[in-house]
């Protein structure tokens, strides 16, 4: 008889780690998975209860209006668990969702384990929220080394099984040719309209020290005419997402809006730096909130600047230029090894199956 697994996960890139996980636990055993996931969970055997669209919501102004909807599915979830009583519930991303949830359902499924993928950001900001997922979970999935510890000292078993990115981006040798520089503006109107501008305004200047420079530009179909029109006249071209990794390979150097890319840059060993501006106000309350000194996950990491950060009000053409020009071709290729998890011979999502099994 299979053993019975429960998933939830609220956006593309949770459905990207449900999906490889429910492989990597297939091959190891015969389970049957319900619960709520996207295209590729639903393609590995998900019997879902809902579409995952329901969940992806960003932004107080996004929820208001759908929260009807959500509380909706919040109580359709918890008597979907507590009707099929799984042996495991596997929760990913979306924790206030998640954690809604798996507080309603705990006492009426007794015999249920509940491990949550990705590890909410406490060394970062709010440290109370690792006491409040050792109240609710078993067991919990981090995505970075230093995580575990944060959770452990409030008795919650949580283990490293490596970051996602070290399966999307093979370790194939290719060469770096010195005549073009990566360009990625971000994956937001938002971002775009204040970063854009900075970038145009940084490759403007490249150009001078390098007049035969080209510009290659990572844009989503939709936000390319916002991006084109700040880079109107200059020689650049465009990239589709979707060969991003490829393109992170054989740039010589890139300059990147601040977020998940950096981590993505550094493992495919790309140089690289970053900036971000955000709202003023936004920006004074995350730094009276916030207990990290670098924005960079490498930087937090190492415990040090290793790639230059141009944030705020250092996000400007010149500070970027600067950091460009002085830019120390540090080694990355260690950062890869980092985030391998415990067994660097093992994919990270077979780590997280192994994880799993111990509550079956």
């Amino acid at each position: 008889m299979p053993k019975s697994i429960y998933m939830i996960a609220g956006e593309t890139s949770g459905d990207v780690l449900g999906g490889r996980l429910m492989a990597a636990m297939q091959s190891q055993g015969n389970f049957s998975f319900n619960g709520v996931g996207g295209d590729l969970m639903t393609s590995q055997g998900l019997k879902n209860l809902f579409p995952m669209s329901d969940l992806s919501l960003m932004g107080i102004f996004e929820i208001l209006p759908k929260l009807p909807t959500l509380i909706k599915r919040i109580n359709q979830t918890v008597a979907d668990i507590v009707d099929k009583q799984p042996d495991v519930v596997i929760t990913i991303d979306a924790p206030d969702f998640c954690k809604r949830v798996v507080k309603k359902v705990r006492k009426k499924c007794p015999n249920t384990k509940f491990v949550h993928y990705v590890a909410p950001t406490v060394w970062a900001w709010r440290s109370g929220r690792a006491k409040t997922m050792a109240e609710l979970f078993d067991g919990l999935i981090c995505l970075l080394p230093f995580e575990p510890q944060y959770f452990e000292k409030h008795g919650l078993k949580a283990q490293f099984c490596g970051h996602p990115i070290v399966e999307k981006i093979d370790l194939s040798v290719v060469k770096r040719p010195n005549d073009h520089v990566l360009i990625l503006p971000g994956s937001r109107r938002g971002e775009i309209k204040r970063m854009a501008p900075v970038f145009a305004d940084t490759f403007k200047q490249m150009k001078i020290m390098n007049p035969d420079l080209e510009g290659r530009i990572v844009a989503l179909p939709h936000l390319k005419d916002d991006i084109a029109e700040h880079f109107f006249g200059m020689d650049v071209t465009y990239i589709d997402p979707n060969m991003r990794y490829d393109a992170f390979k054989t740039a010589p150097f890139a300059l990147a809006t601040s977020g998940t890319v950096g981590l993505e840059l550094a493992v495919a060993q790309c140089p690289h730096v970053i900036a971000y501006k955000m709202n003023a106000l936004t920006w004074w309350v995350l730094n009276r909130m916030a207990y990290v000194k670098h924005a960079h996950l490498v930087n937090i990491m190492e415990g040090a600047e290793v790639i230059p950060e141009c944030i705020q009000e250092k996000c400007t053409a010149d500070e970027i230029m600067n950091a460009v020009k002085g830019y120390s071709n540090s080694d990355l290729s260690a950062i890869r090894t980092k985030l391998s998890g415990a067994d660097e011979k093992m994919p990270p999502s077979m780590q997280a199956a192994q994880f799993i099994s111990q509550f079956l």
